[in-house]
């Protein structure tokens, strides 16, 4: 009767076990290099903070800049300061 209770708590833990590793295996992992819609970020023209929720995107030379109007990224384009 021991042997059973036993063998049945391993194939429990066995079943969380493996759910658990299926779920990391195929929940796509959030991109860290992208901050959350939250976030105050500094505008790199203006010095403004924006969320990065309303923030106006831009990428230049792979890598995300995030400004608070289309002129402060208009003026970060034409002036070369990435």
């Amino acid at each position: 009767m021991y042997k059973i209770i036993i063998i049945l708590i391993l194939l429990i833990i066995l079943f969380y076990m493996v759910r658990r590793a299926a779920r990391a295996w195929i929940e796509p992992k959030p991109d860290e290099a992208t901050p959350g819609k939250d976030v105050m970020i500094q505008d790199p023209v203006c010095k403004t903070y924006v969320t990065t929720g309303t923030a106006i995107v831009e990428e230049v030379s792979g890598q995300k800049y995030y400004f608070c109007s289309q002129d402060c990224a208009k003026h970060f384009r034409r002036e070369g300061t990435a």
